[in-house]
């Protein structure tokens, strides 16, 4: 077991290794409930993609399979729609990404039945992450939890990263 998949498991993320697009892919999975979110269930997917999109067309490319594998891996038996709704959360990393795709990654919110896909884009090199900065109504009452999910697994990623350095 890896130093990242235990950190990961101290924070209460369940660790899933998923075969996608010729890679292994890191997936990190919760199923948080809270009252506060009219009562609902966000069953959350966070994916750690090591790949350069091309451009946010590759990145919508990718959309269909994320939502396939959180449809075969949840376990709450509320049922998808009733009171239980997804958050599928790609970091794509890289060494660097283009100013194109960084606005877009910046600026795109796609509104979707009970999904919140929410892609970001992690430099390795820098440490810098590029996330939704465009702020809407939709989904406003899980924006802390999902900004906080990805940013703290770049956090640990990035300990990672500089500790590989070093």
């Amino acid at each position: 077991m890896s130093i990242t998949t235990t950190k990961f498991r101290n924070k209460g993320w369940q660790v899933h290794s998923w075969n996608y697009a010729d890679q292994e892919v890191q997936v990190l999975h919760q199923e948080p409930f809270r009252l506060n979110w009219i009562a609902t269930q966000l069953v959350t997917y966070v994916f750690i993609i090591e790949r350069t999109p091309e451009n946010y067309q590759s990145i919508l490319d990718d959309y269909a399979a994320l939502r396939e594998f959180a449809g075969q891996h949840k376990n709450t038996i509320l049922p998808f729609g009733f009171q239980c709704g997804y958050a599928l959360l790609p970091i794509y990393v890289g060494d660097s990404f283009s100013e194109a795709l960084i606005a877009d990654v910046n600026n795109t919110y796609r509104k979707r039945w009970c999904v919140f896909h929410t892609p970001a884009l992690l430099e390795r090199n820098t440490g810098k992450l590029y996330t939704l900065e465009e702020k809407s109504f939709w989904g406003c009452i899980y924006r802390d939890y999902i900004e906080s999910a990805i940013n703290e697994t770049a956090l640990v990623l990035n300990e990672n990263m500089t500790a590989d350095v070093v």
